[in-house]
Parts: C-alpha cells; structure tokens; sequence
C-alpha cells in the first residue's frame, strides 16, 4: 500500500504558492470533494496551512471525513487558535497573526496564524510564493506583546504591563511559505526595575519544518500602563508646541549673512 500524500490548503491570498500540486487553495478543495475527486490511490492527509482560520477549518473537515481523507497528527491536525485582538493591540481579529499561544517561566511560544483577509497580505502587491517579511515582524511583535502581559507582574490594582520596544534586529534567514510555521521566544530582565517600567529583551524565533527561517531580537521596557499613558501624553503636548512655534528656516541658515560678511574675522591671519 502506498504511504498516503499529503495536501496543504492554504487561503485564496496565497494562490500563487499553488505552482506545486501539493497545495490547494480552499475553493480549488472545496471543488475537489464536490466532485470526490481528491486524487487517486490512498486518500490524503489534508493539513491547514496558512489563510485558513479554524472557522474555515471547522467547515471543511466534516467535508474531509466525508470524502475519506485524513487528517494530521498534532499540533497540525487543526488550525491555530488565534488569539483575543485586544491582547495584541488590534481592532480586527483577521489582523491576528499568532495562535495556541503558552507562557511560562520566562518562555512563551505560539503557531503563526495568518487569516485570508489578514491585512499584510490582502494589500501586498508582490506576485510571491511566500510569506511577507514585514508579516513575520508583526507577528513576532505580537507574541512579544502577549508574552509581556503574561510573564511580567501589573502593579496591585493596575491593567497589564504595556511593552514599548525601543530596538529591534532582525536576522532572515530563510523564505517563510504558507504551510504550519511555529514561533518560540524568551523574556529576560536587562537592568534594574522599577514599579513603573522593567527593562527587558526578547528573543523570538521562527522555525517551518524544523528549520529556522528567522530571529527576531527586541529591547523593551514593560511599563506600567497608567504611566507610560501619561508619558506618551505629555510628550505630545511638548511636540504640539515645538510645532506651533516659529520653525527657522533650514534654506536660510544655509545662506551667507552679509552684514557677517563685512565684519573681521578674528581668526583671520592678519
């Protein structure tokens, strides 16, 4: 008996990745069971790849059973779980791009999850096999973002610690393609803490199919929310007022004064 094939489906948004016959796009699956037509021999194991939300996924796997085909051991046996918005500071849940999140002693990780209609891909241009590199960013900010509200201690009385990054590197390493991709991350303190801020780094890595695509470096602080609130604030009422005072005129600095010209200079050689 032959090992049976696996098929990846992957949302409409990365059509172009369907150049290789082992992955689909929902429609062209959903074709495929209205006419049984999974392939022959052994039926496939079927795996949610990326622009599959579990909603999707939820709709498609009694079609799947229906049909005989097989479903993938765990964690990929489903699609991740992303998430609550609010907890990675955004309005529309599609823009939520990690899933099945874990926190725990100083370590957290997550499953990239990337909805079809996710922004980063609906509005990127490039005719691509693979997954924006700004996407990848994005989603390691978020995990950052859960993880510090997760692993840092709110002051008694007060919401979430609130991360503020204030330097990023990153290291690409290899292309990202939209089949199941992991992200697992560490939190240290970097100096002394205070009650309103604790300064930390981060570490978040992206592995697919065992192999490590990229590594996302970020030093932060974990600040009270109240505080860095009143921060932010106060730093926009000073910029408005730099803003409405008279700016000097950056082409006329540039220009020679001629009064200053007609004077001596003292450091003239005589």
């Amino acid at each position: 008996m032959t090992a049976p094939q696996t098929l990846w489906v992957v949302g409409e948004s990365f059509s172009r990745s369907t150049v290789h016959p082992q992955l689909l796009t929902v429609r062209q699956l959903r074709e495929r069971l209205d006419r049984l037509a999974l392939g022959p021999g052994t039926p496939p194991t079927v795996v949610p790849g990326l622009g599959v939300d579990e909603h999707t996924w939820t709709d498609l796997r009694p079609d799947l059973l229906k049909a005989g085909a097989g479903l993938a051991d765990a964690p990929h046996r489903d699609a991740p779980r992303a998430v609550p918005r609010h907890r990675v500071l955004k309005h529309a849940q599609d823009n939520v791009l990690i899933g099945d999140a874990h926190a725990a002693d100083g370590h957290f990780g997550a499953r990239l999850a990337v909805a079809n209609d996710t922004e980063m891909i609906r509005d990127h241009t490039a005719d691509q096999q693979h997954v924006p590199g700004m996407l990848l960013i994005e989603a390691c900010t978020q995990l950052i973002t859960w993880a510090v509200a997760e692993l840092t201690a709110p002051l008694t009385g007060h919401g979430a610690r609130y991360a503020v990054m204030h330097g990023l590197e990153v290291d690409f390493e290899r292309f990202v393609f939209p089949l199941p991709a992991e992200l697992d991350g560490r939190l240290w303190v970097t100096g002394p803490s205070e009650d309103q801020r604790i300064p930390l780094g981060a570490e978040v890595t992206i592995r697919q199919s065992g192999r490590v695509c990229a590594v996302c470096r970020v030093r932060l602080h974990a600040f009270d929310p109240e505080h860095i609130f009143a921060v932010e604030h106060a730093q926009a009422i000073r910029t408005l007022e730099r803003s409405a005072a008279p700016q000097p005129d950056p082409e006329a600095a540039r220009q020679p004064d001629p009064e200053a010209a007609r004077q001596p200079d003292p450091e003239a050689a005589p």
